[in-house]
């Protein structure tokens, strides 16, 4: 009789010393993060699919590769703040531009880069010109007939945007995105600009923007960035974009003079922050694409009213933990982000 009230007093004393911080670890776990098995999957699927793509080109099916490095891993995945589901995973192939040129190769926002195929040597890339100049929509056309031809996978059709290529796997459930590409001389990329031409880009400034300020707060910005993108998902949809609001949470974080020492503390000024910004316009980091913010005034004052509620809500659930009350807390922070974050005793 006394162990069993001795087994039962200790469950209940753990029980009592579980903090709403807890909770958020658990939802982070549980709902938010990917699952470390398929993410170990995803990665090798993803390489073992860039050697199928140069077994292509070594082969003459596709046009050569450059030289030197001739991808690049790029987007959410890759930079650790892909939250569930693993839907997608980007890739830059790059190709060899066979001593093809453009008109200028300086970096300037909005600017389209039209490829001129100059030489009867290129192999390949003539296959998809108009007249002398390469038109990105008809080698992504072709890019994908090959591909598609890759055992273990079931589909292959042109993204939505005109930019890439989507290769659907038969056993697995994310795709990847693939968009071709062409290094320059000055230093950066150029890819489909989905009329047709190439535009420029840039995703190296993209990972040291987002692993600068993280290495800076000790790892602690990329759990906090995929938090909000759960709240995003939740409140703001798709009508915001992953990278403008992951842009959000680094300017966030930079501003910061240190992180919130809590995930209550930390959504609370987040929400704060996300509120404001949303009404701005937002140049691209990269200095390519000039304001990637293309809501309306209707829209982005919704979305801020949204964030600023919520502000409100987490501001209360901390003080009701402050106060004991850490069912109402949790009861707080279920109305934020959903009926997958857990309840109170579970």
């Amino acid at each position: 009789m006394t162990g069993i009230f001795f087994a039962y007093f200790s469950k209940k004393t753990f029980f009592m010393a579980y903090t709403v911080n807890s909770y958020f670890e658990d939802f982070m776990r549980d709902s938010v993060n990917l699952d470390p098995e398929r993410t170990t999957k995803a990665r090798t699927s993803r390489n073992w699919l860039v050697h199928q793509i140069e077994v292509l080109a070594n082969n003459g099916i596709i046009p050569p590769l450059y030289n030197g490095a001739n991808h690049i891993f790029f987007g959410s995945f890759t930079r650790n703040t892909k939250i569930r589901p693993l839907d997608d995973i980007d890739i830059m192939i790059i190709f060899n531009a066979q001593g093809c040129t453009t008109d200028d190769v300086t970096m300037i926002t909005r600017k389209t880069y039209p490829i001129y195929v100059n030489t009867p040597l290129a192999k390949l890339l003539p296959n998809y010109c108009e007249e002398n100049i390469l038109n990105s929509r008809k080698m992504i056309e072709a890019i994908k007939k090959e591909l598609g031809n890759i055992p273990g996978y079931h589909k292959a059709e042109i993204h939505r945007n005109q930019e890439a290529v989507t290769l659907q796997l038969s056993s697995y459930e994310w795709s990847f995105d693939i968009i071709p590409c062409f290094y320059t001389t000055t230093g950066f990329y150029l890819i489909p600009d989905g009329n047709g031409s190439w535009k420029g880009t840039d995703p190296r400034k993209d990972q040291n923007r987002v692993t600068k300020p993280n290495q800076w707060v000790k790892g602690k910005l990329l759990p906090a960035i995929r938090l909000m993108k759960y709240w995003k998902k939740t409140h703001w949809g798709e009508s915001v974009g992953s990278y403008l609001f992951e842009n959000f949470m680094i300017d966030w974080a930079n501003n910061l003079e240190r992180l919130p020492s809590t995930y209550p503390l930390l959504v609370k000024s987040a929400l704060e922050v996300l509120s404001s910004k949303i009404m701005m316009d937002y140049n691209d980091p990269k200095g390519f694409q000039g304001n990637i913010n293309n809501l309306d005034i209707n829209t982005r004052e919704r979305l801020a009213l949204m964030a600023s509620q919520d502000a409100s809500e987490a501001i209360a659930a901390i003080e009701y933990e402050q106060n004991g009350m850490t069912e109402t807390a949790i009861n707080k922070w279920i109305k934020i982000f959903g009926n997958e974050f857990p309840g109170y005793g579970k």
